[in-house]
């Protein structure tokens, strides 16, 4: 007889709640759960995939260590001895920095990943430490901090409650949310803002699928967003309509916003953004006067050559409208395990304490970006890394210019991969530590939560046990830093302690028991009150579709994290990358870069409604009709012979790549848009269904030079390239 199973799919932001249909260890169906507090029984397609990696036989369910160039499976205790020999050994003869690590963008959906990461970093003491972040959102990481005192204490939408919904570059039908978790079909939300009498707004260069669902789509020219939000705020100013709302004894530098952008003429803004400043004037009025507003944004503000201005602009227009930590405008949650708090507690932000050895780039949260690890690899000299640990991530498909970083990783003394696919990153790795299955361990949501439209609260029991003898990611985090911590220790009693630290730590520290402790001393729960009723571990697992803990609260200026308990709304840190702003569009430096250059169009990046980069592998997410084309305006396509049937080259100042292409007016003209996370065509991987539906990675195109230099986070959004008919192609 079949059994039913609910949790939370982690594959992305949206944390839909999942009811699995099961018997014995077969999974019969996936499908929403009804009585899930967050999604109420909407799923996004990807959920469904969660089936085909369980059952997935090219998932890896024991280590492998490539021996003489051929892969060979190995013990656990192999893979750990020499897994920790390495780290060790290296360490030991060139210094902590000599090691590296990278964590990719999916931990963020794993708590044993998350769990880690701090003992990880403790245990390597090295400053080069790499996230996925900084090919996504650090733009955002950085206005948090500078502005609010926190890099993670994110403005979320209040969308349940707005009249006015601004977005721009931003696909929340595809995305389900991103920065919002909502639960699946964030369009139906729309629906709502406009039953109430509100309006939603899209500003993109695409019409993307959420376009759709919103009143009003405006084309914008890549990466001009900054200007037109300049456009936005100089219009409430000068009509009176700027106001800072209950919070104006805590916001300081107001008196200098105005001055710095009054620069910034509307007509120009017109011309360069190509909306027409009435509409701009329009829906700055719109916005200032609502009941109740919002201004979001997403990669379309952080992975452009302006992204640390984009996203400082955006909280700006949220501030001066009245709008931040208000009812329907950006607001905060409050999390069960309060992450937040317990980082600023902690003091776990910092920016330009060290700076990477060859490019100079600083550091922002203790981590460096991702466009100076191959050079930080590749370049010789004292403090070269050369050993890696990364922890899932695919970044030779996700970074850019990810041939460079092939050859980087060719260069170093070792590699080491958590992860349970042979990849094009993991490939070439010296041994690989696959961690179990999602449905073969427990799941609390410890990121995602910072990002609620609501205050709840769920946990996800283990489904099935794993193959042979199997290691969740936090148990191989664990293990690794044990037999570090034996092979460092000297002496007797050095080694005893650690030997009986270790044991501790074995029966103390498991996911579920710091899951237990974060509920009973967090914000709902009991504390050490054994008779007060609260928010326990026992009550999550006795209400499997969660806990819901009310709608978004008020929290400022209480949760103000800057030293002054004052929201800066003019740091310096930005009014002094203004000029680079000017520069570009008001001196004529685009407009001779545009002369100058072969390449006559930009590309953008797009998101696909059925597949994530980590889930290629399903074959009910990429059958049918091939996702990875490259979307062209019919104007551009007739000016280039190019046709429906075309296969076309697109080559940028780093490389070319050939793409099948999809003409549609739904792109701007003198735009071209291809999927991010494709290129399953490298040699040496072990992902059959994914190497049948490659498609061509962006990131063989883009330029891991070319960042936003505030922030230095990827340029993804803007690249400048040349689009051409593939003839060879026509010809066969």
């Amino acid at each position: 007889m079949s059994k039913t199973h609910f949790r939370t799919c982690h594959l992305c932001e949206t944390m839909c709640g999942i009811a699995v249909e099961y018997e014995g260890d077969k999974i019969l169906s996936i499908k929403g759960d009804p009585n899930d507090v967050l999604s109420k029984g909407n799923i996004c397609p990807k959920a469904t995939g969660l089936q085909d990696v369980h059952t997935d036989p090219d998932r890896l369910k024991a280590p492998i260590r490539k021996v003489n160039g051929k892969w060979q499976e190995v013990s656990w205790e192999e893979a750990f001895e020499f897994a920790a020999d390495k780290i060790v050994s290296t360490q030991k003869q060139y210094g902590n920095n000599s090691v590296a690590s990278y964590m990719g963008r999916s931990i963020a959906h794993n708590l044993g990943s998350l769990i880690g990461i701090a003992p990880l970093r403790e245990m390597l003491k090295t400053e080069n430490i790499f996230t996925g972040s900084t090919v996504d959102q650090i733009p955002h990481n950085y206005a948090w901090q500078f502005m609010l005192g926190h890099p993670y204490f994110a403005t979320v939408p209040d969308i349940d409650r707005t009249h006015y919904f601004l977005m721009l570059g931003t696909n929340p039908k595809i995305s389900n949310g991103a920065m919002m978790s909502t639960g699946a079909n964030p369009q139906k939300k729309f629906s709502e803002i406009s039953a109430r009498g509100g309006k939603t707004v899209l500003i993109d260069p695409r019409r993307n699928e959420s376009a759709d669902y919103v009143d009003e789509h405006h084309f914008i020219k890549p990466n001009t967003d900054a200007l037109f939000l300049i456009g936005i705020i100089n219009t409430i100013f000068e009509k009176g309509l700027a106001t800072p709302g209950r919070l104006e004894a805590h916001i300081k530098g107001w008196e200098k916003v105005q001055p710095a952008l009054q620069q910034f003429d509307m007509a120009t803004i017109e011309k360069v953004t190509g909306i027409a400043a009435e509409d701009i004037e329009r829906i700055a009025v719109e916005l200032a006067t609502a009941e109740s507003a919002i201004c979001y944004g997403r990669t379309g503000l952080s992975m452009v050559e302006f992204g640390g201005l984009c996203n400082w602009l955006m909280q700006v227009v949220n501030i001066i409208t009245g709008n931040m930590d208000e009812p329907g405008g950006l607001m905060f949650p409050l999390n069960a395990i309060d992450t937040v708090g317990l980082q600023a507690k902690q003091g776990q932000s910092s920016y330009d304490a060290f700076r990477s050895r060859v490019s100079q780039r600083p550091e922002f949260a203790g981590e460096l970006p991702l466009c100076v690890m191959a050079e930080e690899i590749m370049t010789p000299g004292e403090g070269k890394i050369r050993g890696l640990i990364a922890l899932s991530g695919n970044p030779v498909l996700s970074m850019a210019n990810g041939k460079l970083l092939e050859e980087a990783f060719d260069q170093l003394d070792f590699m080491i991969s958590v992860d349970f696919y042979l990849t094009e990153t993991t490939k070439h790795a010296d041994i690989i530590l696959p961690p179990v299955g999602p449905f073969e361990k427990s799941h609390y949501d410890l990121f995602y939560h910072t990002y609620d439209t609501i205050n709840w609260s769920k946990y996800s029991p283990r489904l099935f046990k794993p193959e042979g003898e199997g290691y969740t990611d936090f148990e191989i985090i664990r293990e690794l830093l044990k037999r570090v911590a034996a092979k460092r220790a000297t002496g007797f009693k050095e080694k005893l302690l650690v030997k009986s630290i270790s044991k501790l730590v074995d029966v103390a520290l498991t996911p579920d028991r710091i899951v237990a402790m974060g509920l009973r001393f967090g914000p709902y729960g009991p504390g050490l009150n054994l008779f007060k009723e609260g928010l326990t571990l026992k009550k999550l697992k006795k209400n499997p579709g969660g806990v819901y803990l009310g709608p978004l609260q008020r929290s400022l200026p209480e949760r103000i994290f800057t030293k002054d308990k004052k929201i800066d709304l003019a740091p310096d840190f930005y009014l002094d990358d203004l000029p680079r702003l000017y520069d570009r569009f008001y001196c004529g430096v685009q407009e001779q870069m545009d002369q100058d250059s072969e390449f006559d169009m930009t590309i953008i990046s797009r998101l696909t409604n059925r597949t994530l980069g980590w889930m290629h592998n399903s074959e009910r997410l990429v059958k049918g009709k091939h996702a990875c084309t490259l979307m062209i305006h019919p104007d551009d396509a007739e000016k280039r012979s190019i046709n429906q049937n075309s296969t076309v080259t697109v080559t940028s100042a780093v490389g070319s790549i050939e793409v099948p292409v999809e003409i549609t007016d739904s792109i701007m003209p003198g735009v071209v848009c291809l999927p991010h996370s494709w290129g399953h065509n490298r040699k040496g991987t072990r992902k059959r269904v994914a190497e049948a539906h490659p498609g061509a990675s962006l990131n063989d195109i883009t330029n891991e030079k070319v960042v936003d230099e505030l922030t230095s986070n990827a340029v993804v959004h803007g690249v400048p390239v040349k689009v051409e008919l593939n003839r060879m192609a026509v010809a066969s």
